[in-house]
């Protein structure tokens, strides 16, 4: 029983209550919710089945209630009672509780997870072009989407991680014209840009010029302009694009695949895309323009795709980005994307259903604005990357553990404020060093104890104190919070589960004494209930990117 109990109290519950409602008034009940009250004095766990099913039962829900309770026996229920005008709060036995701790022990980093299956979701996220370093808005967005992805594979889903960059375009052009006038001006010469204005700031353009001189010489300014702003563009793009590489590294994102925006163009698949889009009668000449009739799909007004001189806009290649994703075999996308591209998805998926593909292909995560505080004041400015702060400068300050865990730490769909001054701090005020001291702390008891917190064990069933039950209640919880987060996608609620599991833990050891050298059943119950803790905090902290530390 004792896998089965740590997958999910709720789940057995509700197939009690399921089973007890069939054979008192054989009704069978879809919908069954079962929760943890606020007060423990309301037991465990919690349901308002009569009173949500009173049109189902045609009886008053405390008589519905009281059947019920009478009707449920079951070993890991030490009680049922009534209360109010009809709630059930279930109590759990002592034997449930170490049971639980026992399967929770067993099941290790399993624990939480499902093993992933069925068709992969395509989580594309950061996707910043090659023009300069990643910033701390970029690193939100790192941190949010991995994780994520995280939730996705622990909740049972496939997830194939896509990084898409644009290497070409305008934006490409003045990156390239950047460089081009640092690299000129290294050999005392001047490389002529039509707005000097447009150009990119900050000293990694200087870098990139200094790369390129030592790897090329003088070599492409003494070619035609075109053919070496070509080259410039080129370079400027593949440093840039390692330079981003190395500090998703450095915090710890990998991707499954990186997706080169320029090969849409090179074999044809955007002029494919937008010829089935005529072909389906979905678009329109106006003004020397081809544009899309995105309004008859949701948008809020018809697309230009092609422009009057020729090129295209934006939403061309976007389509026939998603269009190519639907061709690779994946059924849902969902992207992450900055606060900048709010009105992305109605002009995007307007033209992907226009395409015939389903509405329900597409998500997309808006991931607001971050802003760094130090003592108050906002912190705008960096000499790297002129006008923002570089992630990797984040990362030189805090480390990548107290980045991707602030990140988490607040919902993507609001600002966020990073403070500085909290995130360097070795304090409980410090919440990333608050949830891995707790971790820390139960090692160090496992150093003291001279035990294996990863041996198995088998502890005697006994009646828990307050702490204790507390603790077990909030450790079964973690199934729940990961399937939550990832329906959701809401990656927060678990670094606020994490600390409440946390001050969970402070509290029971402050009236709990693990290591009772007079009374060994209960030493190795404690034992057994830190060494649950520890698991499931590595394992959170796991699905957030950050490490569990045995020692601080």
């Amino acid at each position: 029983m004792s896998a089965t109990v740590a997958a999910g109290f709720e789940e057995l519950i509700r197939a009690e209550v399921r089973r007890a409602a069939e054979r008192e008034f054989g009704v069978g009940l879809e919908r069954v919710h079962v929760e943890r009250p606020n007060d423990p004095a309301h037991g465990d766990f919690a349901s308002n089945v009569a009173l949500a099913n009173a049109k189902v039962f045609q009886r008053n829900p405390r008589e519905v209630a009281g059947r019920l309770a009478e009707a449920i026996a079951s070993p890991y229920l030490a009680s049922v009672e009534v209360a109010g005008p009809g709630f059930l709060n279930f109590r759990l036995s002592a034997r449930a509780f170490w049971e639980g701790v026992e399967g929770l022990l067993e099941a290790g980093e399993r624990f939480g997870r499902k093993e992933p299956a069925g068709e992969a979701a395509n989580v594309e996220f950061v996707s910043a072009n090659p023009t300069g370093p990643m910033h701390v808005g970029h690193g939100r967005q790192a941190a949010y989407g991995d994780s994520l992805a995280r939730l996705l594979e622990a909740a049972g889903r496939k997830v194939s991680r896509e990084y898409y960059f644009n290497d070409g375009g305008n934006q490409m052009r003045l990156s390239a014209e950047t460089v081009a006038v640092e690299y000129a001006r290294l050999y005392g010469e001047e490389w002529p840009v039509e707005d000097p204005e447009k150009l990119y700031r900050g000293e990694y353009n200087r870098d990139i010029a200094r790369d390129l001189a030592e790897r090329r010489g003088r070599e492409l300014l003494d070619v035609g302009r075109e053919e070496g702003l070509g080259e410039i563009g080129l370079f400027a793009a593949d440093w840039c694009m390692t330079d981003i590489r190395r500090t998703l590294e450095r915090i710890g994102v990998r991707f499954d695949t990186y997706f080169n925006e320029k090969t849409l163009y090179e074999d044809g698949r955007v002029e494919a895309t937008i010829r089935e889009l005529e072909e389906r009668g979905h678009t329109y000449r106006a003004d020397g323009a081809l544009w899309l009739r995105a309004q008859e799909f949701g948008d809020d007004k018809d697309r230009v795709l092609v422009k009057s001189d020729g090129s295209y806009t934006y939403a061309a290649p976007d389509i026939a980005y998603h269009r190519d994703k639907w061709g690779r075999g994946f059924r849902t996308a969902i992207n992450v994307l900055g606060s900048d591209h709010a009105g992305y998805f109605q002009r995007l998926n307007a033209g992907i259903v226009a395409l015939g593909l389903p509405e329900d292909f597409l998500d997309v995560e808006i991931v607001r604005l971050v802003k760094l505080t130090r003592e108050g004041e906002q912190v705008k400015f960096s000499k790297r990357a002129g006008n923002v702060v570089t992630l990797d400068e984040l990362l030189d300050e805090v480390g990548a553990d107290v980045a991707r865990y602030f990140y988490a730490r607040f919902s993507h769909r609001t600002e966020m404020n990073f403070d500085l001054d909290l995130a360097i701090k070795e304090s409980d005020e410090n919440p990333v060093f608050y949830v891995q001291y707790a971790h820390a702390r139960i090692a160090s008891i496992f150093r003291r104890a001279e035990a294996d917190p990863n041996a198995a064990r088998k502890v005697q069933p006994a009646e828990l104190s307050e702490g204790e039950r507390a603790l077990a209640n909030e450790l079964f919880d973690f199934p729940r919070v990961v399937r939550n987060a990832a329906a959701k996608r809401e990656v927060h609620l678990l670094p606020a589960y994490l600390e409440t599991l946390a001050t969970r833990f402070h509290q029971f050891y402050t009236h709990n004494r693990v290591l009772v050298d007079d009374d060994p059943a209960t030493r190795e119950r404690r034992l057994a209930l830190c060494a649950a803790t520890k698991s499931v905090i590595a394992n959170g902290l796991d699905l957030l990117g950050v490490s569990a530390p045995e020692k601080m």
